[in-house]
């Protein structure tokens, strides 16, 4: 009987951990991305602000640049998208996240 709850325990993440993917979807929804062209189409990106994760913001960057090559034209358009794939970008760091612990 004591041997299943300890692999319940052991299994189940810690407080700690989902308290900082809380913050880090905080601070993910908060940011917003530009994406402009330069010199021979080349898209950049800048952020509003870092999520605390450089992966996480070469994730969301990458994703803004994809909405625009997909045909999201104006400010709102592209927000619309990038807002669309925060949710999987979020779950994507959450995988990453309780696999490196």
């Amino acid at each position: 009987m004591i041997l299943p709850l300890l692999l319940v325990l052991q299994t189940a993440p810690a407080p700690q951990d989902e308290l900082n993917i809380e913050v880090v979807g905080r601070r993910l929804a908060a940011i917003s991305a530009t994406v402009s062209q330069g010199a021979g189409g080349k898209l950049g990106c800048a952020l509003s602000a870092s999520s605390g994760y450089a992966r996480l913001d070469e994730q969301l960057c990458r994703a803004a640049t994809q909405c625009v090559r997909k045909g999201a034209r104006d400010s709102a358009a592209v927000k619309a998208c990038i807002d669309k794939r925060k949710p999987a970008l979020l779950a994507d760091f959450k995988r990453g996240w309780r696999a490196s612990q």
